[in-house]
Order: structure tokens, then sequence, then C-alpha cells
């Protein structure tokens, strides 16, 4: 028994290794041009400075910094879990109901063909310069992603499977909950991926816009103050909390969409 809880041990670390090591390395390579860059060069820290500088100054205030951190934090996650949610619901309405999908669609379709970033001044205006304006673009944006990967996902199953389903007497529910739900996982979780980077790009992007706190805001004042290295610190910000989410949505893709 022993033996058997030692292998598996040794099998889930090497597992970890092998999937942790190549992005780990990735990073170490980019952080070696990096700064073989700035030495060959000759760059300046206000057009790149070197990352130690960059963590230098992100420990010279990290208040600041955290509290930034956390303001952009949950404003992508919460427009993202809310957008989420509201495309699968939807995805599964228009495929429970066709005509629905019909009325709507185009109408969800028209207000994504322009940039979420275009509605960024109307949705200070009307919701405030705060963190609500940020929460309701998102969950637009995030929605209308996982509305279409949900969709084509719940209608990937075969015909063929239904109608037999159908024969054995199965209702609608169980076609949906046993066939339609467990092919679309995949492709839910595909857009939830796409979606979690659009989600932080979306939050940093409209902090630039207005805000009174936040990376994006951070990123504004910094550069508008000519503080680059600054502005360096909520960059790397964002892309490691970008990393952090996009791992915890892959990471739930692999437990719960496993084949």
């Amino acid at each position: 028994m022993s033996s058997n809880n030692g292998s598996t041990r040794q099998r889930n670390v090497w597992s970890f290794l092998k999937n942790a090591c190549p992005p780990i390395l990735a990073g170490v390579l980019l952080l070696a041009v990096w700064e073989w860059s700035i030495w060959y060069f000759s760059l300046p820290n206000f057009v790149l400075p070197r990352p130690g500088d960059i963590v230098a100054a992100a420990a010279e205030n990290p208040g600041a910094f955290y509290a930034d951190v956390i303001t952009t934090l949950l404003e992508a996650v919460g427009g993202y879990a809310i957008g989420a949610l509201l495309g699968v619901g939807l995805a599964v309405a228009f495929v429970a109901i066709p005509f629905f999908e019909r009325m709507v669609l185009p109408l969800i379709v028209v207000f994504n063909s322009v940039p979420m970033v275009a509605y960024g001044p109307l949705a200070i205006i009307w919701f405030g310069i705060g963190s609500t304006s940020k929460v309701v673009l998102i969950l637009v944006s995030v929605s209308y992603i996982v509305l279409l990967n949900a969709l084509a996902g719940l209608r990937s199953c075969d015909p063929e499977t239904i109608s037999m389903l159908r024969t054995f007497g199965a209702t609608r529910n169980d076609i949906f909950l046993k066939i339609r739900i467990p092919a679309a996982l995949p492709w839910i979780f595909s857009g939830l991926r796409i979606a979690v980077v659009q989600a932080m790009i979306l939050a940093v992007v409209l902090e630039m816009l207005g805000a009174r706190s936040g990376l994006g805001w951070s990123i504004y004042k910094s550069t508008q103050m000519m503080n680059f290295v600054e502005a360096w610190v909520a960059v790397a910000g964002s892309i490691i909390l970008s990393l952090i989410l996009y791992s915890i949505v892959s990471f739930a893709g692999r437990r719960l969409a496993w084949w």
C-alpha cells in the first residue's frame, strides 16, 4: 500500500515538473534576453528598466502596489465570473428556445461588433468612475466569448446519439445533463481561457480611461509623471495576475473536462 502511494506521489511530482519546467525555463530565458538587450544596446532606464529595478520599485511602496493589484483583480474577477455565468446561461437558453436565439443573438453581435473600450467613456458617465463601470463592460465582453464557445459545444453532440436516447425515453433534461453539457465543457473552458485574459486587458485599459485606483490607473499616472519604472511595476503586476488567473482556469479545465 505504501509502495503504491509512493509511486503515485512520484508520478504527481514528475507530472508537475513536466508541466512547470517549460514555462519556468521560458521565463528565465526572457529575463536573460532582457538583461542582455539592456547591456548590448545601452538602453537607458526610461526606455527599458532592468528587472531588478522594477522589483526594487515595487518593494519601495508595497502598500500602494498591493492596493492597485486588489482593485484590478476584483474588477477582472467580478466581471469575469458574472459574464461566464451569463454566457453559459444564454447558450443553454438559446439551444432550448431557438426563437429566443433568433431574437436576441443579433443584438448581442451588434453590441459586441464595436471594441468594448469604445464604450468606456459612456460607461463612466452611466456607472461612475469607480469599479462598477469596469465590471459591467468586462462581463459584457466575457459573456459574449463564453456564449459563442458554449453554443458551439452544446451543438457539437452527435444527432444520432440524441435520437437514440429519445427512443429510450430520455427527457430534454436528461439529454442536456448527460450529452450536451459534457460535450460542451471543453468548448466552454476554451472560451473561459480566452475570456480571462480579455478580462484583465479590459480592466487595465478601462482604468487608464478613468479610475481612482488600479494597475491601469497606476500606468497612466506614472507615465504622465515620467516615472517609467513605476509604470513597468504596474505592467509586471498585470502580467503576473493574468498568468495566475489563466493557470487557475486551465487547471480547473483539466480537472472538470479531463477527457
